[in-house]
């Protein structure tokens, strides 16, 4: 194979922690602003050791870049270049949660949320879940977002969507709730602790039970059931199937695999 060539600022930022660990060692670096240089007799020497360092750094760098781990989200090749999986979802206009949602989890997902909406308002948005559950605060972010962009955003179950992650499966579009045959939904009433003095537990306690009415309200309206038939699914954990959540109104067609 052809030796790769890089620049000296894309070598620079292919590796920011490597050459970190080479600074911290001792070893040798040397970065050089473009520009021009005027060079005299008298230090031609130490040019040449500059410029012999320079080299050294780039070889280095790309070999470290090599050998470490590989990126999160895996690249595919493409006649433009490399393409890392991220962009290719987004440039179908599919959005991918398989974690845990927290904040940042949320504030990724609406970024990409709105980006879509900027770049196309008619066209629709699918977000693939396959989510253990998280924050409802978080989730509560997600869902406004996909109500209150133009696009219509449609859900897919795969694997497992649990907890109140359910309310962006069951949030989706009507008509673009889909669920895999082995898919797992599970919902339950939301979960919450409290410490501190009696005035602080009082109104963590009073939040909770605001957050399971609000919660149960959202299902009945999502899933056509009445207040009370959610009220006792959610009252423990209720483990459905994807055909069970179809019944139940979570998601409005299921997917076809082979098996």
């Amino acid at each position: 194979m052809a030796p790769v060539a890089i620049s000296a600022p894309l070598a620079v930022r292919a590796s920011p922690t490597r050459l970190l660990s080479r600074r911290r060692s001792g070893a040798k670096s040397c970065v050089t602003l473009p520009g021009p240089q005027f060079v005299t007799s008298g230090i031609s020497s130490r040019l040449d050791e500059r410029m012999n360092c320079h080299s050294s750094l780039r070889q280095n760098t790309i070999v470290a870049s090599e050998n470490e781990n590989p990126p999160l989200m895996p690249a595919i090749m493409t006649p433009a270049g490399a393409l890392d999986l991220a962009t290719v979802l987004l440039g179908n206009r599919i959005i991918f949660i398989g974690q845990y949602i927290n904040s940042q989890v949320a504030q990724r997902v609406i970024s990409q949320l709105v980006t879509l909406a900027t770049v196309d308002e008619e066209a629709d948005i699918l977000i693939y879940l396959n989510c253990p559950g998280g924050s409802l605060y978080s989730i509560l972010a997600i869902y406004d977002c996909m109500s209150w962009i133009k696009p219509k955003v449609g859900t897919v179950c795969f694997g497992v969507v649990a907890s109140q992650a359910a309310i962006i499966l069951a949030g989706g579009e009507k008509g673009m709730r889909y669920a895999m045959p082995n898919a797992r939904v599970m919902i339950h009433q939301p979960q919450g602790g409290s410490e501190g003095n009696v005035e602080e537990v009082r109104r963590q306690v009073g939040e909770t039970i605001y957050a399971r009415d609000k919660v149960d309200k959202m299902f009945a309206a999502f899933t056509g059931q009445t207040l009370d038939m959610v009220q006792q699914w959610t009252e423990r954990d209720r483990f459905m199937s994807s055909s069970e959540a179809m019944d139940f109104g979570l998601v409005d067609a299921l997917l076809e695999t082979r098996y």
